[in-house]
């Protein structure tokens, strides 16, 4: 974590991003459409090793800014903005992390800025990465040391979107509750790597287990949740059954098949599937459901247990 000096440093360089980004709305070009963006990156979380970060972003269109300038250099940049997105962490302290990419920056805005940086004859790239939300924000960026070459550029010099790969040094990483992760450039774990304007990724699907009391009277649900993840766009189907195991369909629960419909956006649906009750004493009972034929998504868990709780 930094100290105050360099959360000042680090703070003030913040400010100076939206400092550019702000001057440069007063003078857009245009606005066009691209696929996907997807951005990945490491950085020291803790001592016990790194965590590793990936955002696609859907549904872009990126947006041509003004020239920008000082005494001291000018600046040509390319603001790329989402419709949506979805960033996930792995490593240490990854389930804190998730836990505030999917409650506190769910319905944020993301961006990445790209500009072509001109400065006393020599010229280079910088990026700055964000997404901001009422409740929190991220941010990546790499803003004072020059990297190799710039980005393509249209024929007015501002940087294009293109499905190449790319590669820079990441200078700082901002996540709110936790304040800022700075490496000193050229430092361990600063790499923040991707492409532009890629085809978005397939969406997966999978199914969790469930387990419900069987009851005496009345009868009972179990539910089984279906998690949609990676891309949100586009519309995607699966089929599901029940399976027969040590619990029967004709005792133990109603048989169940059927289809459910993701709409773009929608990352979980609902299986619902009826208990039947009983007085006779009993070990669990299990079943499963299955999915199949799944359109718009790859499968990952296609098959989650049912168990049934004997209460007698």
């Amino acid at each position: 974590m930094l100290g105050h000096t360099t959360f000042a440093i680090a703070a003030a360089r913040w400010t100076a991003v939206l400092a550019l980004v702000i001057a440069s709305v007063a003078a857009p070009v245009m606005a066009q459409e691209t696929n996907t963006t997807t951005i990945t990156g490491t950085f020291r979380s803790s001592d016990s090793g790194e965590t590793t970060w990936s955002l696609a972003m859907y549904g872009t269109t990126y947006l041509h800014y003004g020239y920008i300038s000082s005494s001291h250099y000018g600046s040509l940049s390319t603001d790329v903005r989402a419709t949506s997105f979805d960033l996930r962490f792995s490593g240490p302290d990854a389930d804190d992390f998730n836990r505030v990419a999917s409650e506190q920056l769910a319905g944020g805005d993301v961006g990445l800025t790209l500009r072509n940086v001109y400065d006393e004859g020599g010229n280079w790239s910088t990026m700055a990465l964000w997404i901001s939300s009422p409740d929190a924000s991220f941010y990546a960026g790499h803003e004072s040391y020059a990297n190799p070459g710039l980005f393509p550029s249209d024929a007015d010099g501002y940087p294009v979107v293109t499905p190449e790969p790319f590669s820079f040094w990441n200078e700082e990483i901002y996540i709110s509750g936790y304040g800022f992760f700075y490496t000193d450039w050229p430092g361990p774990n600063a790499e923040i790597s991707g492409s532009l304007g890629s085809e978005p990724p397939l969406a997966t699907l999978s199914i969790g287990d469930a387990s419900v009391v069987e009851g005496n009277r009345g009868s009972s649900q179990l539910q089984f949740t279906v998690s949609r993840s990676g891309s949100s766009e586009g519309t995607v189907s699966v089929d599901y059954r029940t399976v027969a195991g040590t619990a029967l369909a004709k005792s133990d629960y109603t048989a169940a098949s059927g289809a459910l419909t993701f709409p773009p956006g929608v990352w979980s649906q609902t299986i619902t599937i009826t208990v039947k009750p009983d007085r006779r004493r009993e070990s669990d009972e299990t079943f499963t459901v299955e999915l199949l034929n799944a359109v718009g998504a790859s499968v990952v868990d296609a098959v989650a247990t049912g168990t049934i709780l004997n209460d007698d």
